[in-house]
């Protein structure tokens, strides 16, 4: 039997350091609807790691939040990855990338966005979001990707070109892969109230 326990632990040591690097780099802190991971369910409370991917059902609608202050809101049917996350406030550096793979979200950029070289950035089948420090809205209402700037600066670029968002209210939209962003332009309020609509909790 000891032998047996013996075996059985050194069959286990290979795997305790990759479980070591699963470390929380935020957290699900509200949720309406049903919310999962490969690895299951999740729920208020649930940790956020490197590499996992959020998947929403119907009506859903999940806040994230990161440990530099960043906070992600993801609507129904959504698909949420977060590529890569790291922050140390005593050293000030860091980095993150989420990846929309499908689904609206909104984000509010944290203490990593603030970092030199503004290393905090969202990318989406059709194009990728540079944020300047500053909260917006992305998602597919008309086209493949439409993004509204509530507040800071972003850059949207896409293999035909780029766009950037420099005041509130102001949006683009990619109309199809490998597209460039269309002209910069202020929403109409009935479309800011449908974006926002998205990924508002009842």
């Amino acid at each position: 039997m000891r032998h047996a326990v013996i075996a059985l632990l050194l069959a286990l040591l290979p795997a305790l350091p990759a479980a070591a690097q699963e470390r929380a780099v935020g957290t699900v802190t509200r949720l309406q609807g049903s919310a999962s991971t490969a690895q299951g369910t999740v729920g208020p409370g649930s940790p956020l790691t490197t590499g996992m991917v959020l998947t929403t059902g119907a009506g859903a609608r999940a806040e994230l939040s990161f440990s530099d202050g960043t906070l992600v809101v993801i609507g129904e049917h959504s698909h949420f990855a977060v590529e890569s996350f790291a922050y140390d406030a005593p050293s000030q550096s860091g980095q993150a990338r989420f990846r929309v793979d499908q689904g609206v979200f909104l984000v509010t950029s944290g203490a990593v966005a603030k970092l030199p070289g503004r290393p905090l950035s969202v990318t989406t089948p059709v194009a990728s979001i540079g944020v300047r420090g500053t909260k917006f809205w992305g998602g597919s209402l008309d086209h493949p990707l439409d993004v509204l700037l509530l507040e800071g600066a972003i850059t949207v670029r896409s293999p035909g070109g780029s766009a950037n968002l420099d005041n509130p209210l102001e949006g683009t939209d990619v109309p199809k892969p490998g597209a460039a962003p269309s002209p910069v332009g202020l929403w109409k309020p009935e479309r800011v109230d449908k974006a926002l609509r998205s990924i508002s909790f009842d």
